[in-house]
This record gives C-alpha cells, structure tokens and sequence, in this order.
C-alpha cells in the first residue's frame, strides 16, 4: 500500500514539476528507503507519511485513508486521489484535474490542461515524458 501512495505522490509531484517544461524526462532511483530524482528530488516514507522534498525547496506529504491519498504541498496546493476501476483521479485545490491509467508498463496521465505525461518503470528506474 505504502509503494502506491508512493507511486501516486511521485507521479502527481512529477505532474506538477513537468508542467512548466514543453518536453522534459526524469529518472527516479530507489536506493534502501529513499528515492532520489534526477532532478534532485527525493522521497522517503515514515509510517504511514510519506515526505517528498522537491530540488526547488517545495516539500510535499501524502497519507492514505481508506480508498483516498491525501497530498497537501508546502505551496499551499492538496490534492485527493481516489480510483475508480482501472483510473485513478486526481483533484486539485487549484481547479485542475488529472486521470491516471496504466495500460502495461505505461503509465498515462492526462490533465485538464492539455498536458500528456507518460511513465515507464524499468528495473529500479522511473522514466517520465511530458508534452505540454
């Protein structure tokens, strides 16, 4: 469970750090309890928490209750993530929202801004693609 949220967390972080890019590709390796980004990210969980801090000095915490993860980011912005069958939607407090689906190894996260990023895990690396 904890290895989704997680995964759920990185992939909104990911989300929301891709944004500004028009093209961009982060790789994320796991090392004992910590996963380091390529761009300088990491993420650990502590219990049922788990604390992402982002290279630009923002942090993020996600927990998990019952078929909800909750991410509040230290800018101000939460997000919920509930799943419905095979998609996972994403709300935000700032209006926007997201589904998520995995057809395979790929992960497809399509915005309600017209971003499209996609992630494919290989071994213990996460690659991630953004296309404004």
């Amino acid at each position: 469970m904890l290895n989704i949220i997680f995964r759920n967390v990185l992939i909104i972080s990911t989300m929301l750090t891709l944004s500004a890019f028009a093209s961009a590709q982060t790789t994320y390796t796991k090392i004992g309890g910590i996963t380091f980004g390529s761009d300088g990210s990491t993420a650990s969980t502590i219990g049922g928490t788990t604390f992402i801090n982002n290279s630009d000095g923002s942090s993020a915490t996600a927990q998990k209750v019952g078929e909800t993860t909750f991410i509040n980011g230290s800018a101000g912005l939460t997000s919920t993530i509930n799943t419905v069958g095979n998609t996972k939607f994403v709300n935000s407090s700032d209006g926007t929202s997201s589904t998520i689906n995995k057809i395979g190894n790929t992960t497809f996260i399509n915005s309600s801004t017209g971003s499209t990023t996609t992630i494919q895990k290989i071994g213990n690396t996460i690659f991630t693609n953004s296309n404004d």
